[in-house]
């Protein structure tokens, strides 16, 4: 993603309420909003708690899925969210060493947790993760590199979607098959210039530096609010956004 300007992480406005601020700090009764709140999380963490799952224990595909949402149940039942200091770590990094100790618990107690009789949190669809290339990637990669893997591709994926959406709907065509054709993303093999992209499109090479300039702006805006509401800390959207760049 080195692509995107470093002035992502340069302002430190304010930013929305994190979609599972009902969670965090003291423990509360179950209500309708903490529920709401943990789906919330759960859609945002379970493809990297599953990979890393399956990563750290070598469990199988099913084993894996229900680690899961037990995981995610755990993470409220055990009152767990309550202990986070968000001083102390980011929330991701918590996430982790939570996970870690988890699996720790669960290995060393079998049958403590109610294998597959936990509650459903999420709708698992492993199907698009279970590529020979995760399967490559578990033997070379820690779980936590492989959790932060996955947090950073479905965070691009999410946004550029977005990216998709907006510029189709303002009719900006255009900028949106420049950055595409700039980032190899329409899967074109020579490494573009503004020159090779200039004359696919029948632009000028300062069109096509416009076009890119404000895709990259609009992308750059939507990948900021959309970590926005997963951090708990202006400091903390700022590394986050540090970390996705460094990718």
């Amino acid at each position: 993603m080195g692509q995107l300007e470093t002035t992502l992480g340069g302002n430190r406005e304010a930013f929305p309420e994190t979609v599972w601020s009902s969670l965090l700090g003291a423990a509360g009764p179950a209500t309708p909003e903490r529920e709401a709140a943990l789906n919330d999380l759960a859609l945002v963490y379970w493809r990297p708690v599953y990979k890393f799952i399956r990563t750290a224990g070598k469990a199988t595909i099913e084993d894996a899925k229900d680690l899961t949402q037990e995981f995610f149940g755990y993470l409220v039942e055990g009152d767990v969210l309550s202990r986070y200091d968000r001083t102390q770590a980011r929330f991701r990094t918590f996430l982790k060493g939570v996970l870690r100790n988890f699996l720790s618990v669960e290995r060393r107690d079998a049958g403590r947790l109610k294998r597959g009789g936990g509650k459903v949190v999420v709708s698992l669809d492993v199907q698009s993760l279970e590529t020979a290339e995760f399967l490559a990637e578990r033997g070379r990669s820690s779980p936590e590199q492989v959790f932060d893997r996955q947090w950073a591709a479905e965070v691009l994926a999410e946004s550029l979607a977005e990216l998709r959406r907006q510029l189709g709907a303002e009719d900006r065509a255009a900028n949106l098959k420049v950055y595409e054709a700039w980032n190899g993303i329409d899967g074109a093999g020579e490494a573009p210039t503004y020159a090779s992209i200039g004359r696919a499109f029948g632009l000028s090479e300062q069109q096509v530096k416009d076009h890119l300039a404000y895709a990259r702006e609009r992308l750059e805006k939507i990948i900021r609010d959309r970590l926005a509401r997963r951090v708990t800390s202006a400091c903390e959207l700022s590394d986050e956004i540090r970390d996705l760049l460094a990718g």
